[in-house]
């Protein structure tokens, strides 16, 4: 029974360490061939606050990426809809109840964010609809009077949307 355990074990480590080359080896080089900078704004309505902290960390991811790539990264965020629920620091109560370490999980990554140069706003029309006080979103967010303003303004500057629903 020993050898069948170290088979198996054996053959689980070539299995990953073939993955860790498959990984080592990928990139988006023909994709950003010559591109020296990205501007790219993010469209947030995730109503699910374990997927806004997912998302949170693949834009994170991105930079890191685009960065490794040679490639500077302008990146925004625009919060629409539902996510400001869980982009506040007084959340409702059911909100706070049921999601409490997500929701502080979400504000340490719009801090991270925040640090790495992230610029992020959250959509007014959205936080009067869900009764948040623009004054109590994360340190780091912007309220703006609509958040389909800042998108449409934002790819008139040349920003690139990537929507996140």
């Amino acid at each position: 029974m020993k050898w069948l355990k170290k088979l198996a074990f054996g053959g689980l480590f070539l299995v990953l360490s073939s993955v860790q080359v498959q990984a080592a080896e990928l990139n988006n080089n023909a994709a950003l061939n010559g591109v020296d900078e990205v501007h790219v704004l993010y469209d947030v309505r995730k109503s699910n606050p374990k997927a806004l902290l997912a998302y949170l960390g693949f834009i994170e991811t991105n930079r890191k990426y685009l960065e490794e790539e040679g490639v500077k990264p302008n990146q925004r965020i625009v919060f629409i809809s539902a996510s400001l629920q869980f982009i506040t620091t007084e959340p409702s109560d059911t909100v706070a109840l049921e999601h409490e370490e997500t929701l502080v999980k979400i504000a340490q990554q719009v801090e991270r964010l925040k640090k790495m140069g992230v610029k992020m706003e959250a959509c007014g029309t959205a936080a009067a609809f869900f009764n948040i006080s623009v004054d109590t979103l994360l340190p780091g967010i912007k309220p703006v009077r609509s958040g389909f303003l800042s998108l449409m303004g934002w790819q008139a500057q040349g920003y690139q949307l990537i929507p996140v629903y």
